[in-house]
């Protein structure tokens, strides 16, 4: 069994990584149909604020919070969709409020309003969140997460860790603390730190903080424990994580970055996928086909000299990808990897997520 067919037969989430423009949603798709080829039931998330995973299934702009399956020949099933940063805020408040009172409290309260609008602020948490929603959904047994092109792609998995620890930190608690007067009871050891914050942050906002976590009072203890749960799942062996890159120089200078983090995380790298590769033709080389081209005239010779640059342009692909895949391997010692080629036509249908599913689990290194 190769490593796609394990991973994809195995694991209950995949987290794809990778910068920009190097097809990682196309991958995320391609593993999730691959997997659904194999019986499982799959549901592909991206927690990309594009639109390129319904773009490149086809469903345009339909994706949204709520899971779509997609038409597929399979004994499995592939559902689709799109982190809402909102809509997984307040299913969370109405999952964990201990009456409708309380949930209403926590909607018409300013600060989170405020909060949940606020897509830098929030979207790390509730990408940990949501992930924890689909993976205790029954409909599915695998769950592959589409992370944004960015550097800070991975800040996700340190998320559901930080948030358990401000919940309890002792100046959340404190602000929390329920009784009338608010502020004015405040420790005295702690009171020159709340009068720096409130410097810095103005004093509504420290009072509208204060005012959001005593709404929330008794719920921070199952915030915590379903932060953590997450964080448990994400360096687990139940997980495992893919970087996705391609030849071009400055994509592998990111995809040494990503492996970089996960090392620091903690967390193991299970494969590398290397897209977008030149294809090569037929069984020669940049050498033997100048040597064609000097041994010939005319447009025989102007042909040898065509494929020997595209021979070129081939070979340096993979010194690149050889170089990259030593520096990773030094790092996390043997490292499965599979590959795919520059398809003729941008991916925008299932059709062509299809043929690089095939693509990805014929060239994948045997575990």
């Amino acid at each position: 069994m190769n490593a796609v067919d394990s991973m994809c037969s195995q694991a209950q989430v995949i987290v794809t990584c990778g910068t920009g423009g190097v097809g990682k949603t196309s991958i995320a798709a391609a593993l999730g149909t691959h997997a659904a080829r194999a019986g499982r039931r799959v549901v592909v998330i991206t927690i990309d604020p594009a639109r390129r995973l319904a773009d490149a299934i086809g469903l345009g702009g339909q994706l949204g919070n709520e899971p779509q399956r997609v038409s597929l020949d399979s004994t499995g099933e592939l559902w689709v969709c799109m982190l809402d940063v909102r809509e997984t805020f307040d299913n969370l408040v109405r999952d964990i409020s201990p009456s409708p009172q309380r949930t209403e409290e926590v909607m018409n309260n300013s600060f989170y309003r405020s909060l949940s609008k606020s897509l830098s602020g929030t979207r790390d948490y509730m990408a940990a969140e949501r992930l924890h929603e689909l993976q205790t959904d029954g409909r599915f047994d695998l769950v592959i997460v589409d992370t944004p092109p960015s550097r800070n792609a991975l800040d996700f998995l340190e998320s559901p860790e930080r948030l358990a620890r401000f919940l309890k930190h002792p100046i959340v608690r404190l602000l929390a603390a329920p009784g009338r007067g608010g502020l004015r009871f405040a420790n005295a050891a702690l009171t020159p730190v709340l009068k720096i914050i409130s410097s810095v942050v103005g004093s509504d906002a420290l009072t509208g903080v204060a005012s959001f976590l005593k709404v929330i009072d008794g719920m921070e203890d199952e915030f915590s424990r379903r932060a953590l749960a997450v964080a448990a799942t994400l360096r687990s062996n139940a997980t495992s994580f893919v970087v996705v890159t391609a030849p071009a120089p400055d994509a592998l200078v990111e995809a040494d970055h990503f492996v970089s983090e996960l090392k620091r995380l903690g967390i193991a790298l299970r494969l590398i996928v290397t897209n977008r590769m030149p294809p090569r033709f037929g069984d020669t080389s940049s050498a033997a086909e100048h040597a064609s081209a000097s041994a010939n005239s005319g447009d025989i010779s102007v042909a040898h000299h065509v494929l020997a640059e595209l021979w070129e342009d081939v070979e340096q692909a993979e010194r690149d990808v050889n170089d990259f895949l030593r520096r990773s391997s030094a790092l996390f010692g043997s490292v499965s990897t599979a590959s795919a080629t520059e398809l003729a036509t941008d991916i925008h249908d299932m059709r062509s997520i299809g043929l690089l599913a095939e693509q990805l689990a014929g060239s994948a290194t045997e575990q």
